[in-house]
């Protein structure tokens, strides 16, 4: 029941939200202008002052960075080949393998983990949410880039999510 309460305030703000949209309060664009809001202005405050204000014995912890990692690729490449064994395409069996392996750290995991286990737990989920967004999700758009530009060589595949990170033309 403690449990509970302590991720009740977190899904009734969901909660709050799907409400709001439902109810003709927050309007059609509300959930990309709230997510635009989150992703490029209020997570990457967190992650800097997270960053910030940890020490390095906080961020450090390689057993935890390879175990999160392992675990993470475990899923991610074990549903990539089950997807393809099962005759998908690689671009909808990395999108599928995406969905299985991805921890949402940087939106809910942050919250609970300093719910559960306060301060303390903030380099590891800062870790885990770094893993995420920068080595996880590269692996997968490269995969979909891949499967998506056939016809393309080999090194303009690897060059144009880069390409497109940076807006120029490859």
């Amino acid at each position: 029941m403690t449990n509970l309460l302590i991720v009740l305030p977190i899904f009734a703000l969901i909660l709050a939200g799907w409400i709001a949209r439902k109810s003709g309060a927050l309007g059609p664009n509300a959930t990309r202008e709230v997510n635009r809001l989150v992703v490029y202005l209020a997570l990457p405050a967190l992650l800097f002052d997270i960053m910030a204000n940890a020490s390095l014995a906080e961020i450090w912890q390689p057993g935890f960075i390879t175990a999160f990692t392992g675990g993470t690729f475990i899923i991610f490449l074990g549903t990539l080949f089950w997807r393809r064994a099962k005759g998908r395409p690689l671009a909808d069996a990395a999108i599928d393998g995406l969905n299985a392996g991805y921890a949402n750290t940087g939106f809910i995991g942050f919250p609970l983990v300093l719910s559960l286990v306060g301060a303390s737990g903030m380099g590891p989920t800062l870790i885990a949410t770094i893993i995420t967004v920068c080595v996880v999700f590269a692996v997968a758009i490269v995969l979909i880039e891949a499967s998506l530009q056939t016809q393309a060589r080999r090194r303009d595949i690897a060059k144009r999510p880069a390409c497109r990170w940076r807006r120029t033309r490859c």
